[in-house]
């Protein structure tokens, strides 16, 4: 049963370029590094997936930690407001950033990125009726690369063109032997 393991092969194959190609992520465990700045007694990190921002939704995740003895807080209000710095100034927010219910001590916001450019992203932070000095964030939104779908679509044709002559040579086998059998 050959054939049936080249097209489970295709499928896994299939689904995996096609996870791989999703670029919204919702889970925390995605952003791999923070951009960290310290404001008073506290230690607040933004960081982005994806980690290169393009132009369309990107996800923020920030957590507010003392700087003292490295608890992150779970009980924080951060509002997130976004500017971009061009020419022709837009201004997204502010939004309320949510608790990550897998983490709750980072706070998420899923935001549309509209333009290629240098936007700064400002967090206020809000602890226990104590509102923080305003953290501002510089980020590099840049076009995404026409090459990567290109590539990925291109794969994916080349594979399925070696299964389709694969699955023809084994029909081709498959009608000998039974003709044979038949005679």
């Amino acid at each position: 049963m050959p054939w049936l393991r080249a097209i489970i092969l295709a499928l896994l194959l299939t689904s995996g370029l096609y996870i791989q190609s999703v670029t919204l992520v919702e889970a925390n465990g995605s952003i791999r590094s923070y951009e960290k700045k310290v404001i008073e007694k506290y230690v607040i990190g933004l960081g982005t997936a994806p980690p290169s921002p393009t132009i369309g939704v990107t996800h923020f995740a920030a957590f507010v930690e003392d700087k003292e003895i490295g608890v992150k807080y779970m009980d924080a209000e951060i509002q997130f407001t976004a500017v971009f710095s061009g020419l022709s100034p837009q201004e997204i927010g502010p939004y309320q950033m949510t608790n990550n219910l897998m983490d709750p001590m980072y706070y998420e916001v899923d935001i549309p990125l509209n333009k290629e450019g240098i936007w700064l992203a400002t967090l206020v932070i809000t602890l226990e009726e104590e509102t923080l000095s305003p953290v501002v964030y510089e980020i590099v939104v840049k076009k995404q690369n026409p090459i990567v779908p290109i590539l990925t679509v291109g794969t994916l044709l080349f594979f399925l063109g070696i299964l389709t002559l694969s699955l023809r040579a084994w029909v081709k086998e498959y009608r000998k032997k039974r003709k044979i059998r038949n005679n």
